[in-house]
């Protein structure tokens, strides 16, 4: 600065010589030119002064513009509501040290003031009823910039300006005046103003004038009025739609040296101009320095301003941006492409572009919509709000939310264009559809939800609650959920409850509650304890759902799990349980138990003749009778089709057979089902604890053995079990066992037992019968047997051997010239019933070349009477085949001999048990004679079995016998033997 100073001042010497040696005589002339030149310089210094003072002013006064902006766009995002202005007031009033007050005054009344102190002589105040205030408050209503009025004397206290913007917000589809924000600042506290009253005492004065808007009123903000002088310079300073204006002028003593240097001597003159110019030179300097730094400090605070104000920006979330209809152009803040994640491009996007982007960043279902808003709102060229609501694409795949808003606006110029802002409101909108789920899931939800507060009344039931208690929404809102209660449960259930409620948060339990209709039904409910939005506010939400179907099913499961649904009997799984625990308490009381299996006697005949429903009612009446026999302590059972099992505890043997014997006799009782009545027998099993049996599984199979038993005895009759049974039934199963690989073991044989003609004594066939012999077993008895195999099912399987092997040993006779020789084979009931029988059987005739007439089939009665019709129709099939059919054991039978018409049979078999006694025995005698007779009548050919003497033989052949077999002839012979046989009875 020294430096500077001196070079100053030598330039300054130089200069005077230099003009004192060159204008001698023209000194007055070059007086009177720097005359004019100081006066240029000092307007020229109060020019910048003025701009100087006029660009602070300005600055503080968007300052204050941006504070109310500020409010506005705060006031916005809050629809309206004043709720938390103190706290957002007392967050941006530091960046404002000259503004005094802060205030929301809706529909013109103040109702929000910060700082509290010192402003509550606001509250209250009806701006619209001030007569200070109240046309200026009028009169920018529609207006939609900051209006600076005053000055006024303030409410608070002191002179201020007031800056006001009114506010309109959105309702029921256009804009709706809501009120005003107010920031009010005291003109001492203006910087700016603190600095202009320095000016008088450097001898300058000033005048700042504020102009009305609807007029060219002046009026004083602060100064000395205006004089009329030449030498005044104005700044207009605007800030919104403040228009103030700045009057600088010098003072008194700069306006009277033009004549003291008039009346100074030429010398003097020119020796105090040089040396006042070489002043004023460097006070020029370095009133420009301090200029130069004012203004740096200025920009700075400036930038300092708006980084801050960009900060506002960037933390809003909002983006800028202005489009130009006439040029087609959008132009974007850097905030609109930040929020998608793309770079910004450099230079203004085009129409065509515009259509582009919008076609890639627009969400599919959101991009015609959007578009067409846009459209329609260039078209309408008003004034009104453009908004718009769409999702658009973030650069790394999401979608992002966005509330578009904007305006058209004219410019200086007389441009239209049009400027908004994009927000991006992708949390807002996902809150929103979390909201929306809930309130659907609550009022959808299958379950009943109803919310209480901590004082226990109900502030929100949904639907599904109005459709289980019978209530409407209105009628238990604010009740006390006690209205549901059922009065089943005690003080102390609820006190359980709300004591795991409020220790543990929750409670889930069955519970009985009362419907409004006042039926009481069961339900699951859960309690949890939730906190409220405000500290300290608890709510209790219920879910609870009506489990009276699910009560009806688990007691219908638990009585299909546990009973038989036809008889609504106890089924297995209970009796199971009921014996384990009866033959716990008679351990314990030292007593005997019994357990009855009862089996009802061919009761298959009742279900293949009847049909199953008829069976059904039977075992129905059959329960009911049995129920009759039974004490309370007593479990009657139904196991299985026709098989009910009775326990009866503290009962000896001796009672146990009376029992049996009333149940018996009970069961033979007619019945009378569907027109039928029905005299059915049974066969009853005991077993006795502990003698025969330490649990449930003993006991049942030795009392099944035992019934087993009774069966065989000939029905109608009880057995007690005994260990003899127990062999019995072991050897049964070994037999079985054995059985099942007999034929692949080659175990199984076949004999032949000759058939002889009585008329000429010739032989006509075999009968063929099946032997079995186990290397560790022995020879088994057909009679022991062939019941298991028909028991087990094992006998169609052997039966298809045996039809093999015969027609191959028939087959290789006939291959030896006897071809007069037919084969006589057994069919069991079981294997007649199988519906590939005939082409089993013309399969193996195919194969062995043999004619169907050398085949004779023998069937039992009751294969033919299980199904008359089918047995028909299938012996008709046999005989058109060329098959003869014989009746095996016939007479012993007890179906209808009305039925023998029906069928295509060829010989009747009279059982042996006729032919034993035929010469001692009237009856028997009439039997075999009858047979012979109707035989006859039918054209049946007949033949007795069982043939042993020959008086036996006479006495057959006087009764017109045909045929017979038996060992007068001989017994059953191998294969070698048979061969045998025929080669010497064929002549």
């Amino acid at each position: 600065m020294r430096v500077f100073l001196t070079k100053t001042y030598k330039l300054t010497l130089f200069v005077t010589l230099l003009v004192t040696l060159l204008t001698g005589m023209a000194s007055f002339s070059l007086i009177q030119y720097l005359a004019e030149q100081r006066n240029q310089q000092q307007k020229l210094q109060l020019a910048d002064q003025a701009r100087s003072y006029a660009g602070v002013i300005e600055q503080e006064l968007v300052s204050t513009a941006a504070a109310v902006y500020a409010i506005a766009g705060w006031l916005k995002l809050q629809q309206g509501s004043t709720h938390g202005f103190e706290r957002y007031a007392a967050e941006i009033f530091p960046y404002y040290p000259h503004v005094t007050a802060m205030s929301l005054a809706p529909a013109g009344i103040v109702s929000a003031v910060y700082p509290a102190s010192g402003g509550h002589n606001l509250l209250g105040h009806n701006i619209f009823s001030d007569p200070v205030q109240r046309h200026a408050a009028q009169s920018i209503i529609h207006s939609q910039q900051v209006q600076l009025t005053g000055p006024y004397q303030l409410v608070q206290g002191g002179t201020g300006i007031v800056a006001r913007l009114p506010v309109n917000l959105n309702g029921k589809g256009e804009d709706a005046f809501w009120g005003f924000v107010n920031v009010t600042f005291h003109l001492q506290k203006m910087r700016s103003l603190a600095q202009l009253q320095q000016l008088p005492t450097r001898g300058i004065q000033y005048a700042l004038l504020q102009q009305a808007p609807t007029d060219a009123e002046l009026t004083l903000i602060a100064g000395n009025p205006l004089p009329a002088s030449e030498y005044s310079i104005n700044t207009v300073i605007l800030a919104d739609s403040a228009n103030w204006i700045l009057y600088l002028y010098p003072g008194n003593s700069w306006l009277n040296q033009n004549v003291l240097y008039r009346q100074a001597s030429l010398a003097a003159l020119f020796t105090a101009l040089m040396a006042l110019l070489s002043f004023l030179l460097m006070q020029a300097l370095d009133r420009k320095r301090q200029l130069s730094l004012l203004v740096a400090d200025k920009t700075r605070d400036l930038q300092t301003q708006l980084t801050r104000h960009r900060s506002f920006i960037v933390a809003s979330n909002t983006a800028s941006w202005e489009y130009d209809p006439s040029q087609r152009t959008l132009s974007c803040s850097p905030e609109y492409f930040v929020m998608l994640g793309l770079p910004k491009p450099e230079r203004d996007i085009t129409t065509d572009s515009v259509d582009i982007l919008w076609q890639d960043l627009l969400h599919p279902a959101d991009l015609a919509q959007a578009m067409l808003t846009f459209t329609q709102y260039l078209q309408r060229k008003d004034n009104t709000l453009y908004e718009s609501t769409f999702r658009m694409r973030h650069q790394s795949g999401h979608w992002v939310w966005i509330l578009s808003r904007g305006r058209c606006i004219q410019t200086d110029t007389a441009k239209t264009l049009m400027i908004g802002t994009h927000i991006d409101i992708t949390e807002r909108k996902e809150v929103e559809l979390q909201l929306q789920l809930l309130a659907r899931l609550f009022e959808q939800s299958s379950e009943g939800l109803v919310i209480t507060n901590e004082q226990q009344q109900i502030v929100q039931v949904n639907q599904a609650f109005c459709q289980i208690s019978g209530y409407k929404h209105d009628e238990v809102i604010g009740k006390d959920p006690r209205l549901l209660s059922s009065g089943r449960h005690d003080k102390n259930f609820y006190n359980a409850m709300w004591q795991a409620i409020n220790s543990l948060g929750s409670w889930k339990g069955e519970i009985w509650n009362r419907r409004k209709d006042g039926s009481i039904y069961p339900e699951w409910l859960s309690i949890s304890k939730i906190a409220g939005v405000e500290p300290g506010e608890t709510y209790y939400v219920g879910l609870f759902s009506d489990i009276s179907q699910y009560k009806e099913d688990e007691a219908q499961i638990r009585f299909l799990a546990e009973f038989d649904t036809l008889t609504a009997l106890p089924n297995r799984v209970l009796l199971i349980d009921r014996t384990e625990r009866a033959i716990a308490q008679s351990k314990n009381a030292q007593q005997s138990l019994v357990m009855l299996v009862i089996d009802i006697d061919r009761f298959k005949h009742i279900n293949d003749s009847l049909g199953h429903q008829a069976g059904d009612e039977l075992l129905v009446q059959l329960a009911n009778r049995l129920k009759t026999h039974c004490r309370e302590q007593d479990t009657l059972s139904r196991l299985n089709s026709d098989e009910f099992v009775m326990l009866r505890p503290d009962t000896d043997g001796t009672a146990a057979a009376i029992l049996a014997e009333q149940l018996l006799q009970h069961i033979l009782q007619p019945c009378l089902i569907q027109g039928h009545e029905l005299v059915l027998s049974a066969s009853v099993g005991i077993a006795l604890y502990p003698h025969d049996g330490q649990n449930f599984n003993e006991l049942y199979k030795h009392a099944d053995i035992a019934m087993y038993q009774a069966k065989e005895h000939g029905r109608n009759t009880y057995c007690f079990f005994t260990p003899q049974m127990q062999k019995y039934h072991t050897r049964h199963l070994l037999l079985e066992n054995a059985l099942r690989r007999a034929v692949e073991r080659e175990e199984l044989q076949l004999v032949y037992q000759p058939q002889m003609s009585l008329h000429n004594q010739q032989l006509i066939g075999f009968e063929v019968l099946l032997r079995w012999h186990n290397p560790e077993l022995g020879t088994i008895s057909p009679a022991e047997f062939i019941p298991l195999a028909e028991s087990s099912g094992l006998i169609v399987p052997i039966g298809d051997w045996v039809l093999s092997k015969a027609l191959t040993q028939l087959a290789e006779w006939r291959a030896e010239g006897y071809n007069q020789i037919t084969i006589a084979i057994n069919l069991s009931p079981l294997q007649f019933r199988q519906t590939d029988l005939l082409a089993k059987l013309e399969q193996l005739l195919a194969q062995h070349q043999l004619p169907a007439t050398t085949v004779e089939l023998e069937i039992t009665e009751s294969a033919m009477m299980d199904d008359p019709a089918a047995a028909a129709h299938l012996i008709t099939q046999f005989s058109d085949k060329g098959c003869k059919i014989a009746i095996d054991d016939f007479g012993t039978g007890y179906s209808s001999l009305g039925y023998l018409k029906r069928f295509s049979l060829s010989k009747l078999k009279i059982d042996q048990s006729f032919i034993r006694d035929l010469l001692t025995d009237a009856d028997d005698k009439a039997i075999v004679s009858a047979i012979i007779s109707m035989a006859k009548s039918l054209e049946l050919t007949t033949i007795a079995e069982g043939v042993e003497t020959l008086e036996q033989q006479q006495m057959l052949h006087q009764l017109g016998c045909d045929d017979i077999q038996g060992y007068f002839y001989s017994k059953p012979l191998n294969r070698k033997d048979a061969t045998a046989f025929i080669r010497s009875h064929i002549f």
